[in-house]
């Protein structure tokens, strides 16, 4: 079937949709003429048959009320035909095209899936829908290639670096080494352990990206946050780690690994720009964390503090991408992360909207 343009469809349906009304209003324009156009010619043809004298015309007045009567009979048609064009031919129309908006709407990458795109005769909305299959397509390839991608890089160079660590292991441990070499070895088990981190993190970004974490679980926050707490006082290393829940309970859903990606992120954070004898506080209240800490530092820039890779100093540890985490684990949930300096506190608040 040849498909049509929608200009033409529409210019189409709208002039068959005219004619029609018009003929429904044949018996008004017959009753129009009757009465107006044509009253004066019958009364002199009665009146001639009948022998009777002419009577009075006012011809000139009906016909001005006819022309009115006319147009405005004329304009109720085609206002008629305009709203009939706009509620429901111009629906129906248009139908093809809000099935493939439902059927864009409900396509997710992560579901290796391309909709189903509906038919039609129309000639834009049939070339939109192979553009769309086609921008489908390229785009589910290319996101299956780089999910393949980050699976392989993640074993890829795993391997190899928990390797040279186990080596570096067996090297420190052997009797005839030098304190030199000890030392140039201890240098190397800390690079290689960045680079492991490093690697961690950014995998972690790029699954987060390509959203690879679909499964979501209600979760108590306060619950993960006492679970957590152990761990995150030996991460602490000798500061102060103060608690101040106000609420007994904050239910949200979210993925639980990402959940305490961020959290442990945040109290890394904290202690890498902390200052000796310091303190860690974590707050929880309703549908809010934070996390501030005592800092000898000024105040951090708010525009670069979630680039990955940023360092405020040099003497800054860690490779730049904690902050970026925390960033992406709260867009992936629709979350935000706001950021306060005061009275020598750096304050990372976390909204779960």
């Amino acid at each position: 079937m040849k498909k049509k343009s929608l200009m033409y469809k529409s210019l189409t349906q709208f002039i068959v949709c005219v004619a029609i009304l018009f003929l429904l209003a044949t018996p008004l324009f017959y009753w129009l003429t009757k009465s107006f156009y044509a009253e004066d010619m019958i009364d002199i043809i009665e009146a001639v048959q009948q022998g009777q004298p002419i009577p009075a015309l006012d011809l000139e007045k009906d016909i001005l009320h006819g022309i009115m009567i006319q147009f405005a009979l004329i304009v109720t048609v085609l206002g008629v035909a305009i709203v009939l064009m706009m509620r429901f031919i111009s629906g129906r129309l248009w139908q093809p095209f809000d099935k493939t908006l439902e059927a864009i709407e409900r396509f997710k990458l992560e579901n290796g899936m391309c909709p189903q795109l509906a038919e039609s005769e129309i000639k834009e909305f049939a070339r939109l829908n192979t553009t769309l299959e086609r921008v489908m397509t390229d785009s589910l390839h290319s996101y299956r290639l780089q999910k393949e991608f980050t699976e392989n890089a993640s074993h890829e160079l795993q391997t190899p670096l928990a390797v040279f660590q186990s080596k570096l292991d067996l090297l420190l441990q052997q009797p005839e080494i030098t304190e030199r070499q000890a030392f140039i070895i201890q240098d190397l088990y800390r690079i290689n352990s960045r680079l492991s981190r490093l690697n961690r993190n950014l995998l972690l970004l790029a699954k987060m990206e390509n959203n690879q974490f679909s499964r979501t679980d209600s979760i108590d926050v306060i619950t993960v946050m006492n679970e957590l707490l152990p761990y995150l006082e030996s991460l602490s290393e000798g500061l102060a780690l103060k608690q101040n829940f106000s609420v007994s309970t904050l239910p949200l859903k979210a993925n639980r690994a990402l959940l305490e990606s961020m959290i442990n992120n945040l109290i890394v954070n904290a202690v890498r720009h902390n200052k000796s004898n310091g303190e860690i506080t974590v707050s929880l209240s309703d549908k809010q964390l934070t996390v501030s800490n005592t800092s000898d530092e000024t105040a951090l820039d708010e525009n670069l503090i979630f680039n990955r890779f940023y360092r405020p100093s040099e003497k800054t540890t860690g490779n730049g991408l904690g902050l970026s985490i925390v960033k992406a684990v709260c867009e992936y949930h629709g979350w935000k992360i706001l950021y306060h300096y005061t009275n020598g506190n750096h304050e990372f608040t976390v909204r779960f909207l």
